[in-house]
C-alpha cells in the first residue's frame, strides 16, 4: 500500500491564457489522468488571489486534494502529459508546475498546442525562477501563491550560469526556425 503523502505539502498548477481557460475545459484532461493512474480524488479549482498573474493574462488552476492523500504528489511524474494534454484542448500555450512545498524541489512544463513540452525539473527556487520567467512575471508573484519565500542572497552557480545560457540559446533558435529562418550553428 502507498505510504500516505500529506496533500498540503504538494502542489500542481497549471497555468492558462485568460482568453482560452474555462474550469469545464479543464477539469476533463486532469480527471482522466487521475483516474488511469489511480491517484487520489481531487478537484481542480480556480485560484482567484492570483492577482499579478491574472493581470498578465493567466488564470492559474490547482489540483487540490479531497483527502489527506495527495494527489498532487500522484501526479508530480505526469505534469508534463497533463499540461500537453491541456495544450491540445485550449489550443494555446499551458503551463504546468508541480511543487514540493516543504522540500526543495519543483517539477515545470511548458507546452503549446502544436509544439513538443520544454520542461525543468530542480531546485525550487530556480524552478520558479524559470516558471516566472516563462509567464513573464515576477518570482515573488509565483512564490505568495505557495506562502514560501524566494531567497536574497541566491546566487547562481556555474552549472546553473551554464545551464541557462544553453537554454537562451535553445529558445534563441527555436525563435528563427518559428519564424521560418534558416538555424546556423
Amino acid at each position: 500500500m502507498e505510504p500516505s503523502v500529506d496533500s498540503r505539502d504538494y502542489r500542481v498548477l497549471f497555468f492558462c491564457p485568460a482568453s482560452h481557460a474555462r474550469v469545464e475545459r479543464i477539469e476533463a484532461p486532469v480527471r482522466r489522468l487521475l483516474s488511469r493512474i489511480q491517484a487520489p480524488p481531487a478537484d481542480l479549482v480556480q485560484l482567484e488571489e492570483a492577482g499579478t498573474l491574472n493581470e498578465a493574462g493567466w488564470k492559474v488552476f490547482m489540483v487540490r486534494s479531497i483527502g489527506e492523500r495527495s494527489a498532487a504528489h500522484a501526479l508530480a511524474a505526469y505534469v508534463s502529459e497533463v499540461t500537453c494534454s491541456l495544450a491540445a484542448e485550449l489550443d494555446a500555450e499551458v503551463l504546468g508546475l508541480y511543487i514540493d512545498v516543504t522540500g526543495d524541489s519543483a517539477r515545470i512544463c511548458r507546452c503549446g498546442p502544436e509544439d513538443g513540452p520544454e520542461t525543468f525539473a530542480g531546485r525550487r527556487h530556480v524552478a520558479l525562477g524559470r516558471t516566472a520567467e516563462w509567464l513573464e512575471v515576477s518570482p515573488a508573484a509565483l512564490s505568495a501563491l505557495f506562502q514560501v519565500d524566494m531567497p536574497d542572497d541566491y546566487e547562481p552557480d556555474a552549472e546553473d550560469r551554464y545551464v541557462e545560457q544553453k537554454l537562451r540559446e535553445a529558445r534563441e533558435f527555436m525563435e528563427q526556425y518559428r519564424r521560418g529562418n534558416k538555424i546556423s550553428t
